[in-house]
């Protein structure tokens, strides 16, 4: 039996480590032997994963000791696990990949249109060295290439979605009440975006997520009296949404954009940044918002019209079905017997 290692930040924090929660557990239902190694330390993830889980315990943005220490233990990991293949996502476990003794095969995942974020030149260090150890390199949408060459992918693998168990449609309220951002807060999200809107049209922001911005919206929010809560991160963001509810998307680049995928699934209307990687779904114009304004003035004319910035169930069906995990599952297997 072939044997699949997956390596991820963490086991929970975001659409990339959900769906590979998601692919583990459809790999080792369909008799795969799969392993999952999270990285950092974290809390557990809604997706409990059904394979063997093997946490490095590095501590989030801990010393460079820690990170040696968790890189030693990766290597051994790896020596007595003796996997087939290693799939890397994202910026930290390509680090890990890059920095393995001896000769592995190697998969990585390119999961955003701007990888390495602050640290580009680190970043292209670390994939001329996975470009030298002969890594396959897949994307999880078509619309990606493989930073920093621009190559194309060898093979697009979409991420999949953690779906409602009911497929029910949410009651929706005529008037926007509130507005809710779900998101890792950092600069490439913008969340101080979505104060801005908060605070023009005087509507109550709910903010979903964590992250090193926190304390400066949070000081932004007091000091200019907007009306923002802040739930940090939860395990299942939409079980704060209620009726009434618009779902702003105000990214500065996205990957895949999960969160929208999630917002479909969930029925939620949404008004989205008018950017290349959220203009791939083909929504209708009224959902694309290019500046500040946009947001401002789509949100008033919607004001009492909540319902009209819901997507379409035919465009929504379409888009969803690509994300069944059986659907995915099918895709990863091809894959993964190309590679093996």
């Amino acid at each position: 039996m072939k044997r699949v290692m997956i390596v991820t930040n963490s086991l929970s924090g975001g659409g990339a480590e959900r769906s590979m929660n998601l692919l583990s557990n459809e790999l080792t239902k369909r008799g795969w032997s799969v392993s999952l190694v999270p990285i950092n330390s974290g809390t557990p993830d809604q997706v409990v994963p059904e394979c063997d889980v093997i946490p490095l315990e590095r501590k989030w943005n801990g010393s460079i000791k820690n990170t040696i220490a968790a890189l030693w233990k990766f290597n051994k990991v790896i020596s007595s696990w003796q996997p087939d293949v290693i799939v890397l996502n994202c910026d930290l476990p390509e680090l890990f990949g890059a920095t393995l003794f001896g000769r592995h095969n190697l998969v990585a995942l390119e999961h955003t249109s701007k990888p390495w974020g602050q640290r580009k030149l680190l970043g292209k260090i670390v994939r001329r060295v996975l470009k030298l150890r002969k890594t396959t390199w897949a994307a999880v949408s078509t619309h990606l290439t493989i930073w920093p060459t621009s190559e194309k992918p060898f093979a697009v693998l979409q991420n999949s979605v953690l779906l409602p168990n009911e497929n029910k449609t949410r009651f929706t309220e005529s008037e926007i009440k509130r507005l809710i951002f779900i998101g890792r807060l950092s600069r490439e999200k913008r969340p101080e975006l979505a104060l801005e809107i908060a605070k023009i049209t005087n509507l109550e922001l709910v903010i979903i997520g964590d992250g090193f911005m926190k304390e400066d919206l949070e000081k932004k929010a007091r000091d200019e009296s907007i009306k923002a809560t802040f739930l940090g991160w939860i395990e299942d963001p939409w079980s704060e949404i209620q009726p009434g509810d618009l779902l702003i998307v105000t990214s500065s680049f996205e990957g895949d954009g999960l969160i929208v995928i999630e917002g479909l699934a969930h029925k939620m209307p949404m008004l989205l940044a008018d950017i290349s990687d959220l203009r791939r779904f083909d929504f209708p114009e009224k959902h694309y918002c290019e500046t500040l304004d946009d947001f401002v003035s789509r949100t008033t004319e919607f004001g009492n019209k909540l319902g009209q910035l819901s997507i379409g169930k035919d465009v929504a069906s379409a888009i969803l079905r690509s994300r069944l995990i059986g659907k995915v599952g099918d895709e990863w297997i091809k894959f993964l017997e190309t590679v093996l």
